[in-house]
C-alpha cells in the first residue's frame, strides 16, 4: 500500500477525506514540529516514514529530488487542482483516484498528478 504525506499547503482535512477511503495519508499540517520546517526536513520526514511526498512546490522540491533519495514526490499543478475550500473533494478523488491505480511515484520517482 502506497503512503502520502501532503506537504503543508495542504490541510489536514484533506488528509482526513483520503483516510475515509481508507489511504494511509498524514498532513505535513497535523504533525507537531514539522510545520514551517525546511523543504529538506518535509523530504527527510517523508522518506524516513516510506511516504511518497505530495507537494505544489515543485521548483523547490524538483531540484531536491535530484540531489536526495527520496520515497517519491508527486508534484501537483497549483492551476488545475486548486487548494480553495470548494476544489477539496475533487483534489482528494484525483490522489485516491492515482493512489488506487498504482500511478504515484516510488522510491527515488518523481512524476505529476494528473
Amino acid at each position: 500500500m502506497t503512503r502520502l504525506m501532503l506537504d503543508e499547503m495542504y490541510s489536514s482535512s484533506l488528509a482526513q477525506m483520503l483516510r475515509d477511503q481508507g489511504h494511509d495519508v498524514v498532513a505535513v499540517a497535523a504533525i507537531p514540529g514539522l510545520t514551517a520546517s525546511p523543504d529538506e526536513a518535509v523530504l527527510d520526514a517523508a522518506t524516513s516514514d516510506a511516504r511518497c511526498l505530495v507537494t505544489e512546490n515543485v521548483h523547490d522540491f524538483a531540484v531536491l529530488a535530484r540531489h536526495a533519495s527520496h520515497a517519491g514526490l508527486l508534484l501537483v499543478n497549483s492551476r488545475r487542482w486548486p487548494r480553495h475550500h470548494a476544489a477539496t473533494k475533487r483534489l482528494a478523488d484525483a490522489l485516491a483516484r492515482a493512489l488506487a491505480a498504482g500511478q504515484v511515484p516510488g522510491p527515488g520517482e518523481v512524476g505529476w498528478l494528473s
